[in-house]
């Protein structure tokens, strides 16, 4: 709520202020994707920089697949912010892939991200984890406050009712899965190969116990952090490598996968053509920004994947799942009207609150005006009265403010009046 020039009280809550800027698998290229990609430095470096501009709210979402911002602000004010934002990272983006939503729409995408339907992998789980990690983190920046924080929250809601009400992510769901099963098509035995992951996080994890399920022994993980890096190489039986050592020991590997959250090539053109390949290699470049040297592809004997090369993979998950998806739908929808529904209460639920403590005051000073007029249990009883009919008098303004058949617009005019009446720009 704010005031205008004569004093009354405005309502400032527009749905429409709710908006979305992103990028996403559907709509543009690795290529592209992977300059829009944030760490996690740069996203806390964004958070810190939005507070420059006139944005209420932010929620920044950035994985291999996506890269998102949410905000309660106008969207021309977003817009200009994620130009600043790309130009002070240095980062060269084409705005023109920038896919803008706003009020009901950003609110569905919200809801449909967090249920995975909009996945690279339809029903994957991981999104879940993504979403919450990146919500500590506007948290901790203080870049949430009630609208976002809601949002999410109903989003994460959503997403754990689709999943035990519904089909949509039976079986394994992740595109670290499916990034196994298409290496393990490409060989004749994964037991036989000597596999090397770089990364220990999410992914890298789920990358090493999906191989240790498809029986692979010969397991190397290499990371930043040696200690989580020897962690999960103790948990798959596997030999933990340094990352510095990495580029001496390739030669070992018929395999190599990476995936990590680092801005620059860990898998130079020069480590690969150096090798002597007398059989195939092949490699999987897992992370956005990409890791591997794309140019590494034109060397014989090398085999170069992506993210986006496991479609056909996904293809054999997704027609079963395609089946749930209007079940899923459905469900949306009603996380959906529900989130409007107390968005359109946030009008007027200060109004409301206004009004109760105005006649409740009212009630007290009353009250305290006879105190010594009256025994104890004839005060008590007037307490009893005075409260029912206080709830009496203010029941038709609170059922009209609340009721979904008034516009917003009868509403904002209703309220604008009994502040004006009640003076509660004063209190």
């Amino acid at each position: 709520m704010q005031l205008d020039l004569k004093g009354e009280i405005k309502v400032e809550f527009f749905i429409n202020h709710i908006n979305y800027y992103g990028v996403t698998h559907k709509d543009t290229p690795l290529s592209q994707r992977e300059v829009f990609s944030l760490s996690e430095d740069d996203i806390v470096f964004a958070y810190s920089l939005s507070s420059s501009y006139n944005i209420s709210e932010l929620y920044i979402l950035s994985t291999c697949g996506r890269t998102e911002f949410y905000s309660y602000s106008k969207s021309s004010e977003l817009a200009i912010f994620i130009r600043e934002l790309y130009s002070q990272l240095n980062k060269k983006c084409n705005t023109n892939y920038l896919i803008h939503r706003s009020g009901i729409n950003c609110v569905r995408h919200m809801m449909e991200v967090s249920c995975s339907v909009t996945s690279l992998l339809i029903g994957e789980t991981q999104i879940t984890s993504q979403i919450k990690n990146s919500f500590n983190i506007a948290k901790e920046c203080g870049s949430l406050k009630s609208i976002l924080s809601r949002l999410i929250h109903c989003s994460l809601e959503a997403g754990k009712k689709i999943r035990n009400q519904t089909k949509l992510s039976v079986g394994s769901t992740s595109a670290s899965y499916a990034s196994v099963e298409k290496i393990c098509k490409l060989v004749k035995d994964i037991s036989k190969e000597n596999i090397l992951i770089i990364g220990a996080g999410m992914t890298g994890k789920l990358v090493a116990y999906n191989f240790k399920k498809k029986n692979a022994k010969n397991l190397f993980i290499s990371n930043r952090d040696s200690k989580k890096g020897k962690v999960l190489s103790d948990k798959v039986e596997g030999t933990f490598i340094p990352l510095n050592e990495v580029s001496k020991s390739l030669n070992k590997f018929s395999i190599i996968l990476t995936c990590t959250n680092a801005a620059h090539n860990l898998i130079k053109y020069k480590d690969i053509s150096a090798l002597s390949l007398p059989k195939p290699i092949i490699l999987m470049d897992l992370s956005v920004p990409r890791n591997i040297d794309n140019t590494i592809s034109s060397l014989k004997n090398v085999t170069l994947l992506t993210i986006d090369d496991i479609n056909d993979v996904i293809c054999k998950f997704r027609e079963k799942r395609e089946l749930e998806l209007p079940k899923a739908m459905l469900l949306i929808n009603e996380f959906v009207l529900d989130f409007t529904q107390w968005f359109e209460d946030l009008s007027v639920t200060p109004t409301i609150a206004k009004l109760k403590n105005h006649y409740n005051t009212i009630q007290t000073n009353e009250l305290e005006k006879i105190s010594n007029k009256f025994d104890e249990k004839t005060l008590n009883a007037i307490d009893i009265f005075s409260n029912s009919l206080l709830n009496k008098i203010m029941k038709d303004s609170i059922t009209f403010l609340k009721s979904e058949d008034i516009s917003d617009k009868s509403k904002t005019q209703f309220v604008n009046i009994l502040s004006s009446i009640h003076k509660f720009n004063n209190e």
